[in-house]
């Protein structure tokens, strides 16, 4: 996932989700910053009053101007659902204030360049307002070339231009390797809490989801159901006898065969479909968009798979008792999910009771199970 030079490198799901929750940050910290710029446009007035005091009036117009336009730009970002708008609206700020920090030191004639000092503070605000470097590099192309537009009219010596041409040049290239080292440790904050919210939903030893996982993923399909109207199941699962293979055969070969039966029932499930372990030797499994029918070929499926599979270490085999339950319609996804578990375990219970190595489900009339 990462890499030890530059960014890190997400898979292409992940890095739809890293520059989605970028976006989110940047609003969350950055509806209010954009006074920042207005007050740095502002403030720059005072050198203009001190070094020209005869023209700062006409160079600070100008700011005036620039800061209206920052400022109403940031009014319309913090307008309820406006907040999108943020992204671009940062930029347009940004090209607003460097256009403006080089024509109000063109119109003094002294001091022109301690006066557009302005416009490297300007460019280096670019990393906090951007989403990744290469965000950063369109805005700060949009700002040089709007920047080298007016140079072509604005009434310069031939010095000042290149000094302008140099000062921004060399603000971009700090402001671009800033951007790179922010991002990368953007990236490795985003990368750190994938792998903190993986590892808290995984089982260490078979790779599957574990319970917390599970719960979060039913609830997830449950609610999917209930805007789609179709249905879902849970298949609970119980190796028949474990202990006595753990007192047999020693743990690590009841490890070894936890890890087997998860390859055996991942085997019988569809992509789409979510398995996880439960606890213990229980495994869980929840299938979105399938009814009772497609549940109990799935589960039988899955009851066949243990039943003939040959476990490494051991010299028997071993069996699976399934209880199946399914939500056709679904009102409440977080009541329908413990009112799923509850039957899936009702149903489990009776796989054991009735013999084990067996799938209990309601039959199609709800009224007696069936095998």
């Amino acid at each position: 996932m990462s890499s030890a030079r530059g960014p890190r490198r997400l898979t292409t799901e992940h890095e739809a989700e890293f520059l989605e929750s970028r976006i989110k940050t940047l609003i969350e910290l950055n509806l209010k910053t954009f006074w920042s710029i207005a007050i740095i446009l502002l403030g720059f007035g005072l050198w203009d009053a001190y070094v020209d005091p005869a023209h700062w009036r006409a160079a600070f117009s100008i700011r005036i101007v620039a800061a209206v336009i920052v400022a109403v730009t940031g009014a319309f970002q913090n307008l309820p659902g406006k907040g999108h708008w943020l992204p671009l609206m940062a930029k347009v700020r940004l090209v607003t204030a460097v256009l403006a920090s080089v024509l109000a030191a063109a119109a003094l004639d002294r001091g022109y360049g301690f006066g557009v000092a302005g416009l490297a503070v300007i460019i280096l605000t670019g990393p906090y307002a951007a989403i990744d470097s290469r965000d950063l590099l369109k805005t700060n192309l949009s700002a040089l070339a709007a920047l080298a537009v007016l140079l072509l009219f604005v009434e310069l010596d031939r010095f000042d231009r290149i000094g302008t041409g140099a000062f921004a040049l060399l603000a971009v290239a700090v402001s671009t390797l800033l951007g790179r080292v922010l991002e990368a440790s953007h990236r490795r904050a985003f990368a750190l809490d994938l792998e903190l919210h993986r590892d808290a939903r995984t089982d260490a030893l078979t790779g599957l989801a574990n319970r917390r996982g599970m719960q979060e993923r039913g609830r997830v399909e449950l609610k999917r159901a209930k805007r789609s109207g179709a249905p879902v199941s849970v298949l609970l699962g119980d190796l028949d006898h474990f202990k006595n293979i753990n007192d047999r055969y020693g743990h690590e070969a009841g490890d070894d065969a936890l890890v087997q039966t998860a390859g055996v029932l991942r085997g019988a499930l569809r992509e789409s479909d979510a398995l996880g372990r439960w606890g213990g030797e229980e495994f869980i499994a929840v299938l979105p968009a399938t009814g009772a029918a497609g549940a109990l070929e799935v589960a039988e499926r899955m009851r066949a798979g243990i039943a003939n599979t040959l476990f490494e270490g051991l010299r028997e085999g071993s069996t699976i008792s399934i209880g199946v339950a399914t939500a056709s319609t679904v009102d409440d996804p977080s009541l329908a999910w413990d009112e799923l578990l509850k039957e899936a375990d009702q149903y489990l219970y009776r796989a054991k009771h009735d013999g084990r190595n067996r799938v209990v489900t309601s039959s199609p009339s709800g009224a007696t199970p069936s095998t």
